[in-house]
């Protein structure tokens, strides 16, 4: 039993380093896209394509951005992920846990970002005008705040099922061998 667990420890921790790697990348490289889809009303004409442009230069600049807010999240997908493969049932899902957790993961993120941001938002309104105050409310008021939250869990979600889709293709799968697959004896 012992040897069992130990045994079970170094996909554990493959798994959640797998995820830390690669989750922040694709959650990053979906995010702006995804934004840009679903906020198309708003980019139109002129607007669309100077928002084209800026989301070329800052696709690059944002996946820095994913790691420094998305490697949290990621391990913890990926540690929870490898906790869930290694007591599920050998045909039970996995991938789509692992989007379930993602986007989980991501909207716990979301919320302490945005209590972060009502923080110092809180301070500017005490140490800055008024003025910039309203300006702040104007810009993350409104749909612009709920399409950056679906945008960020779909981004995460999407993240946590293609790094679960990796683990299985690089075989650092925790779960039982099926007895389908055993010889019989």
């Amino acid at each position: 039993m012992i040897a069992q667990r130990r045994s079970q420890l170094l996909p554990i921790i493959g798994v959640t380093l797998l995820f830390a790697a690669l989750g922040p990348l694709i959650g990053g490289a979906l995010f702006i896209p995804l934004a840009v889809v679903m906020e198309a009303p708003l980019a139109s004409g002129v607007v669309g394509h100077v928002g084209a442009i800026a989301t070329l230069i800052a696709h690059t600049f944002a996946i820095i951005g994913a790691y420094f807010v998305g490697i949290g999240p990621a391990a913890a997908t990926g540690f929870l992920y490898a906790l869930w493969d290694a007591a599920a049932p050998a045909r039970w899902p996995r991938a789509l846990v692992a989007a379930a957790i993602g986007g989980a993961m991501t909207q716990a993120m979301f919320v302490w970002l945005a209590s972060l941001g009502a923080s110092v938002e809180a301070s500017v309104a005490v140490e800055v005008s008024p003025t910039t105050q309203n300006w702040i409310d104007t810009i993350f008021s409104g749909s612009f705040d709920d399409t950056l939250r679906h945008v960020f869990v779909a981004s995460g979600a999407v993240a946590g099922f293609v790094c679960a889709m990796a683990t299985n293709l690089v075989g650092l799968t925790l779960s039982p061998p099926s007895n389908e697959a055993r010889a019989p004896t």
